[in-house]
């Protein structure tokens, strides 16, 4: 019979499913990689089409670029950091 993956829940420590994204003990709601890897591919587009914007265009538009890019990069760095963070809070897998 095959092991199934386990971590620890974030809210109640646990040991659950890895595969969880509510834990059933206390119904805290677990953080999934795919979110903060959306926020950093957004990001990234982001940063890229207004650092694009913002240099080949003049007026309102170039200041609308360069928003869009300061923004794209806080989407992306954030969104790395976040996947990060939940990385190393359940980075502790029961057996």
């Amino acid at each position: 019979m095959a092991d199934r993956r386990t971590v620890r829940c974030l809210g109640c420590e646990e040991v659950i499913d890895a595969d969880a994204r509510v834990c059933p003990h206390c119904g805290e709601l677990q953080p999934t990689p795919i979110l903060a890897a959306g926020a950093v591919v957004i990001g990234v587009f982001a940063f890229l089409f207004g650092f694009l914007l913002g240099a080949f265009t003049v007026g309102l538009t170039r200041w609308i670029g360069f928003t869009l890019a300061v923004v794209g990069f806080g989407l992306a760095v954030g969104g790395y950091t976040s996947y990060l963070d939940s990385k190393a809070q359940r980075g502790g897998r029961a057996r």
